[in-house]
């Protein structure tokens, strides 16, 4: 039982981000900016995170979902891999 309400709070935990994330780029004046410039400094943490994470014991591999979890969240979406990572 403990392990099924894990699991599903883990997956709505991360809905939430993802509509949150949604939310305020709907909110913003400039959308397209906004989504790049959250996009590409998200997936610039994941490479950063994946070069030079030895240091902190935590390299991602750069796979499909790591790559979209950093392009839709942006740099929340980077420190939440790690969280993750440490967390579970």
């Amino acid at each position: 039982m403990t392990e099924f309400l894990t699991n599903h709070l883990y997956e709505l935990f991360w809905a939430l981000m993802i509509l949150c994330m949604l939310w305020l780029l709907m909110h913003h004046r400039k959308r397209i900016r906004a989504m790049l410039l959250g996009s590409v400094t998200g997936l610039a943490s994941l490479l950063l995170l994946h070069m030079f994470g030895d240091a902190i014991g935590y390299a991602p591999t750069l796979s499909a979902a790591n790559l979209a979890v950093s392009g839709i969240l942006g740099i929340p979406g980077t420190l939440l891999l790690a969280a993750a990572h440490y967390f579970t």
